[in-house]
Parts: structure tokens; C-alpha cells; sequence
């Protein structure tokens, strides 16, 4: 090389360019990825959040087979996505995983020595710590424990106390991630007991879940070192100044509980990315759908770590994301038997399950949950919500999958003591399901759909332009109009036993109380009746409807 230095050859100044801008973006990365030292100032974490798996598997739905983007199996993939773009990572749970599909009903009823899969697919994607929900305990408490037992990561509910007052579950755990001491605390809904199944708990007993945190929060701070608290709680935000053992606290343990340097929660199947009184808080989408993402800036002051910002997210499923091996793997035995189990045939139906009118008139959807329920518990009235409007399967051969889809959950059947005032009060309490019928917004944005019940056993109208409060037209049993000191008997499920839909509450009744609760499930109790019958015909009564009649294109257009 002529009039010069021998070397390297630098090429034209574009070139050059480029190359140190990759150099600098690939030191970037690396800085912010790397764990500190003692030296350090700075440090990213990131950590995932999922909550209310409830148990869903598969890109689909399970009674329809409809492809939908959301359950373990593609949830996996995403977080194995987010880990390795982002080493320094916390993955935790807010509970309720273990309930709501098939294949979770099979694992703990049939086959118990196959991998639990929600537990499966968090412990393959190195969960480091889960959170009880109520759900989780739907299975009975044996089952929970030995859940607990077999699963790597913890299992956590600081205020789930034994009767000797001590933690039932493990309440807390410190990880250290990125040389940082993380505590993860654990709670789950204050409501606990008033919501779960009877019998479930055993003889466990909930505290507060606010008390608990005003006591622990501190108290972990000062004692284990932490560089980073995070609170992984199954409760909704709910509102400000929640009371005690509301079932929704988050957001006042939020505002009230100094110290918490990210909240977690679960239960309500919203979701949450925002910033309430300076704290983080995330809620992840339900049943799989996606993830809560938070990147935690840290800056280090002294001794000890600072969040300096923090950026938070939702990430959802994006169409078409594949499928994880791992969680494929460890749950095929288990969702082949759940298929060969699903598409057992049930009978022959002789009419449409049509769910589409269910909520303005009578309906054979209704009338069969009705008559089981009745059956079930030798009650004179049934009350019952439509399993929602969008549900139909046409006549012909059934098969166990479309009438799971009817009750999912693990609710038994109750019978209580109502008199006729009270049935004329649960009826205006339900009521409140529809807004004025003149105007335009035909249902109540506060009152889901599962929370509006109809009635059997008594003849009735619900005129929708009158106020709420006074909407039954009319009320008659046998022809005859209903005296409020009547007394009868209603059958119900236990989720509005515990409270559910605020029913028991606006008729006057204490939650939890009942003369009858079935050993079954009422899903049970209906594949039981359906199973019996090679011919299924559900006659109607008519005995119900909405004042004026609805408009049907109305109806399914703001179907909620």
C-alpha cells in the first residue's frame, strides 16, 4: 500500500458508520441485560405475569373447536419469546390455573398421575412463584396440597391460616434474579370464603388480605433485605377504600400499603397496565389470552435499589404464534383422554338449545338447567342464569362436549327458603339486567350477563319501561297471584348461594345458608339426566317474558 501505514482497510465512510452503530447498539443490549455488580448504577428487570389461566390449553375453544388465539400452549411460546430477548426475568402466577376446562376436571377426578397442566406448563417455563386462587381450591383441599407438593415453584397465600392461626400455604419467597433479592408476596381475595364451594376450605380460615399486607409489607423490607417487593394478588382493583374481606381490594392495597414496588393481580378477569398513588399494576389478560409485562428500570442508592421507571404492558396472543413442544408434550395423554371423554355421544335432541332469545322469554336452554336443578333438589322454583346468548346447538345427536359448555364450573346445586316477597325482590334485582326500553343501550354495563336469573315455578313479566325497582308486571304461581307471606322453596346454584349477583343480599338473605346443597356438581347433575334420556325433549312453559317484546336483531347486536 502506497504512501502509507500497512493495516486494515477503513472503506468508504458509510461503512464505517454502520459498523460502529451495530458496535454501540450491541454494547447497549448487553449493558442493560447484564447482572450487576458492585459497581453497576443501573439494572433492567422485566418481569411476566399471567392469571386465570383456568386451565386452557389449546388455540381454541373447547366446546366449539372454534381457533382462537389464547391458552397454555401458545402462552408458552411468548414467554419463551419475552426470556430471551430479556434474561433478567421474573415469571409469577395469579392463581386460579387449576379449574375451568376438561382436562383440568380429568386430572383431578381421573387420572391424578398425570401432569397437572397448568402446573406442567408454569414449572417448564421457570415459574418462580404462583399465587392460590379460589378456583384452585375447587378440587377439595387434599387435592390443593398435593398440587403444592409436586409443584417446583411455590405456591403462596399469606392470608390462608390453619386453625392454629399459622400460614396454611407458603406466604412469601425470596428469589434472587439478576443479583437482586426479590420478595414475592402471595395473597388472594379477602372473599374467599364466602365464594369458594362449601366444604372446600377444610378448616383453613382467610385474613384480610389488607391487614396482612399493612403487617408483612414492612416487616419484609426491613428484615430480608429486599431490593424489590413484588405483590402477586388474586382480587381484582375493585374501587378506593375497599372494606375488609371485600372480594376487590387491589387498588386500595395499592393506595394504603406504602412499600410495594410492583402489584400483580388476578380473579376479575380484567386487565390492567397502569399506575395507581406511584404503584405498578398489571393485570393480565384471563384464560391464556396473554401476558403482563412489566420493564423495571433500577437504580442503585447506597445499599440499596431503587425502580426508577416503569414501563408496563399487555401482550396478547398474536395470530398464528405456534405452539410450544414442552407444554404439547407434558399434556397429550391428558387432552386425548379429555377429547375421547367430550365427544362421547349424549343423547338426541329433539329441539334446538337456542341461548339467542334465552334472556327475553322462555327457552328450552333454560328449561332443562331448570328442571335439573329442580330435580336435584325437590325445590318448587329454580332460579338459574341463561347460559348466554350466543349458545345453540341444533337438534339431532349431542354429543358431552356442548352440554359441558353449560356449566363449566364446578358449582353444586342448593335449596333455600324464600318467601313471596323475596321472590318478587331476587326478580327486581334481576331486572336491573336491562336499561329503560326506550332508550338506545339496551343492556346495564354493571350487570353481566350471568348475573341476570330467570325463574320456574312461577309465572311472571318484567316491563322494562317502568323504573327498576317496580319492572314485575306480574307475579303468579298455579294462576294465582303470589301473596308475599307465601313461602317456597328455590333451587340455586352456589355460586349465587355464596353471594354471587348480590341476590341473597337484596332479598334480605345471609350468603352461605342453606337447608340442601347436592353432593354433585350441577354439571354433573346435568350430563346425569341428559345421559339417561336416549331422546331429550324439553317442552316449553312460556311462562316468562320481557314487556314490550324485543327487537331480535337488537337483542344479538349488543349481545354482551
Amino acid at each position: 500500500m502506497p504512501g502509507g501505514a500497512q493495516g486494515i482497510v477503513e472503506g468508504p465512510l458509510e461503512v464505517r458508520v454502520v459498523r460502529w452503530l451495530c458496535i454501540l447498539l450491541a454494547s447497549l443490549v448487553l449493558q442493560a441485560q447484564a447482572p450487576h455488580g458492585a459497581g453497576e448504577r443501573t439494572l433492567r428487570l422485566q418481569v411476566l405475569a399471567t392469571a386465570d389461566v383456568h386451565g386452557q390449553l389449546m388455540p381454541e375453544d373447547t366446546f366449539t373447536r372454534r381457533p382462537a388465539d389464547q391458552g397454555w400452549a401458545q402462552l408458552a411460546t411468548l414467554v419463551r419469546e419475552l426470556q430471551a430477548h430479556q434474561p433478567n426475568t421474573l415469571l409469577v402466577d395469579a392463581g386460579d390455573g387449576l379449574q375451568g376446562q376438561p382436562v383440568s376436571y380429568l386430572r383431578a377426578r381421573v387420572r391424578p398421575d398425570l401432569p397437572e397442566p397448568s402446573v406442567a406448563a408454569l414449572a417448564s417455563l421457570g415459574c418462580h412463584a404462583a399465587v392460590v386462587g379460589n378456583h384452585d381450591f375447587d378440587w377439595g383441599l387434599p387435592y390443593l396440597r398435593r398440587v403444592d407438593e409436586e409443584a417446583i415453584f411455590p405456591m403462596l397465600a399469606a392470608n390462608v391460616v390453619d386453625g392454629t392461626g399459622k400460614p396454611a400455604f407458603t406466604p412469601y419467597v425470596v428469589q434472587e434474579v439478576a443479583g437482586l433479592r426479590v420478595g414475592i408476596l402471595g395473597l388472594t381475595t379477602s372473599a374467599l370464603e364466602r365464594i369458594a364451594e362449601p366444604g372446600v376450605l377444610g378448616p383453613l380460615k382467610v385474613v384480610d388480605a389488607l391487614e396482612t399486607a399493612r403487617n408483612l409489607v414492612p416487616r419484609l423490607r426491613q428484615e430480608e433485605r429486599l431490593d424489590l417487593l413484588v405483590v402477586v394478588f388474586h382480587s381484582g382493583a375493585g374501587r378506593s377504600g375497599a372494606q375488609p374481606f371485600e372480594e376487590h381490594q387491589g387498588q386500595t392495597l395499592a393506595e394504603g400499603v406504602p412499600g410495594i414496588d410492583l402489584l400483580v393481580l388476578g380473579h376479575s378477569h380484567s386487565q390492567e397496565a397502569r399506575t395507581q398513588r406511584g404503584v405498578p399494576i398489571l393485570q393480565p389478560p384471563p384464560f391464556g389470552r396473554g401476558l403482563g409485562v412489566a420493564e423495571l428500570d433500577l437504580r442503585r442508592e447506597g445499599k440499596h435499589w431503587k425502580v426508577d421507571q416503569a414501563r408496563l404492558r399487555l401482550e396478547t396472543i398474536r395470530p398464528g404464534t405456534e405452539t410450544d413442544p414442552v407444554v404439547l408434550s407434558a399434556t397429550s395423554e391428558l387432552r386425548a383422554l379429555a377429547d375421547t371423554y367430550l365427544d362421547t355421544r349424549a343423547t338426541e335432541l329433539a329441539m334446538d338449545l337456542d341461548g339467542r332469545w334465552s334472556r327475553m322469554e322462555d327457552s328450552a336452554l333454560v328449561q332443562l338447567i331448570h328442571r335439573v336443578q329442580r330435580e336435584a333438589t325437590g325445590a318448587q322454583l329454580s332460579a338459574a342464569p341463561s347460559p348466554g346468548l350466543r349458545y345453540f346447538v341444533p337438534k339431532g345427536p349431542v354429543s358431552v362436549r356442548a352440554l359441558w359448555a353449560l356449566a363449566p364450573y364446578e358449582n353444586r346445586v342448593a335449596r333455600i327458603r324464600v318467601t313471596g316477597a323475596q321472590v318478587r325482590a331476587w326478580l327486581e334485582h334481576a331486572a336491573r339486567y336491562y336499561q329503560p326500553s326506550h332508550q338506545s343501550r339496551l343492556y346495564n354495563p354493571e350487570v353481566a350477563g350471568h348475573d341476570f336469573d330467570l325463574l320456574d315455578g312461577v309465572d311472571y313479566a318484567l316491563d322494562l319501561s317502568r323504573p327498576v325497582g317496580s319492572r314485575v308486571a306480574r307475579l303468579t304461581r298455579d294462576g294465582h297471584p303470589v301473596r308475599d307471606d307465601q313461602v317456597f322453596t328455590l333451587a340455586l346454584s352456589t355460586y349465587r348461594l355464596n353471594g354471587g349477583g348480590g341476590y341473597l343480599e337484596a332479598v334480605g338473605l345471609k350468603p352461605g345458608q342453606a337447608e340442601f346443597v347436592s353432593p354433585a356438581t350441577l354439571r354433573n347433575l346435568l350430563l346425569e339426566y341428559v345421559l339417561a334420556r336416549p331422546r331429550l325433549d324439553i317442552p316449553l312453559r312460556n311462562h316468562w317474558r320481557t314487556i314490550p317484546w324485543l327487537d331480535r336483531d337488537r337483542v344479538l347486536k349488543q349481545a354482551m
